[in-house]
């Protein structure tokens, strides 16, 4: 893994950074089939922190909430809901976060990955952010054109195949988005609104208004009460399993039988098991794929971040740019146009064809 210092490029004289760069240009440029998977560090410019920085989510939930927080990934944990205080907590910072992504605008980075789209380049996205800055730049993130064909009941395995075009998701939420509240008895979906976004900021879990109609005409006819639910947030915490992992597996198998050629993994702690393990397999087939082409540059796995990654992760990223993620892609042209390196020095790599 060559390491690329981004600060390094204003250097006088540094041309080993500037060699790696022109590398990394040219497997951008020449790719045809790339993936690119994001974690929280692609929207820190949009005004939405990180989660495991000095200055994260993580670190400022447990300043805020010293007495219920001991650990800020606690609050990202099912098991809270088995804490009231826990509870109050949770949907009080759930209705701040609404607000900061209601304010916030799509970075360099979100329109980096929608230009690799339009340009015929990108295979999918995989996000781990539950912003939805991927469906506001306008990557499709719904897994059918219809998406109440795949939540519904009585939706079978066989008619999700027969329904879902595996070409028509271009940004995969794998954690969910905070667009959607769902209930947690009747599964009713309905949007985070602005309204219901100051009732969470109380702390209170709002009633699903679906199970408080059926309740209400249950009275009228005369039978007996039943458990009705509560609106939470339609997204997946730790210890609980994706509603549409089944989806998401065909899908990234799928993926993987395209052979891409290029992966880009952008702004992530590589610390959820899960997305350790994609990326792992993600790269091994990258990796194969540059044995089976002949086009320069063909076959890379690119890391960009703020910080080094962790040990065990030499052979599996060819190029790690340490740097801001909006910095770096604006230095990865997607055709052969000319970019600043630093103050009066440019590079241009090699043009590489579109499918």
């Amino acid at each position: 893994m060559q390491r690329l210092v981004l600060s390094e490029l204003s250097v006088s004289g540094d041309t080993e950074t500037s060699t790696g760069l022109a590398q990394v240009q040219r497997a951008v440029q020449a790719s045809q089939r790339c993936l690119v998977i994001t974690g929280a560090g692609i929207s820190v410019s949009s005004g939405i922190p990180d989660f495991r920085s000095p200055t994260g989510l993580f670190h400022q939930l447990k300043q805020k909430y010293p007495s219920s927080v001991t650990n800020g990934r606690d609050l990202f944990d099912a098991t809270l809901f088995h804490d009231a205080s826990m509870v109050n907590v949770f949907y009080s910072f759930m209705g701040e976060l609404r607000t900061l992504i209601d304010r916030a605008t799509c970075t360099p980075t979100h329109a980096f990955i929608k230009r690799l789209d339009e340009h015929g380049k990108l295979l999918r996205c995989y996000t781990q952010n539950i912003d939805s800055l991927e469906k506001r730049v306008g990557l499709e993130t719904a897994f059918v054109q219809d998406e109440d064909a795949v939540d519904s009941a009585d939706s079978a395995s066989k008619r999700r195949k027969q329904t879902m075009d595996k070409k028509f998701t271009r940004a995969v939420q794998l954690h969910g988005d905070l667009d959607t509240l769902i209930c947690t008895i009747c599964h009713t979906k309905c949007p985070f609104s602005h309204k219901l976004a100051l009732e969470f900021r109380e702390g209170t879990p709002p009633p699903c208004p679906r199970c408080k109609e059926i309740e209400v005409i249950r009275g009228i006819v005369g039978k007996r009460s039943q458990t009705t639910g509560v609106l939470r947030p339609d997204i997946v915490l730790y210890n609980e399993m994706h509603p549409q992992g089944e989806l998401i597996g065909s899908l990234n198998e799928y993926d993987l039988k395209r052979r891409p050629d290029l992966l880009i993994v952008i702004g992530t702690s590589l610390k959820i098991p899960g997305i350790k393990r994609m990326i792992r397999e993600m790269s091994r087939c990258v990796h194969d794929s540059a044995q089976r082409t002949q086009r320069a540059g063909a076959g890379k796995v690119i890391f960009i971040n703020r910080d080094e990654p962790p040990r065990g992760w030499d052979d599996v990223f060819d190029y790690f740019i340490e740097g801001d993620a909006d910095h770096a892609v604006n230095l990865l042209p997607i055709h052969g146009d000319k970019v600043a390196l630093n103050d009066g020095e440019s590079s241009s790599a090699e043009s590489g064809q579109d499918p």
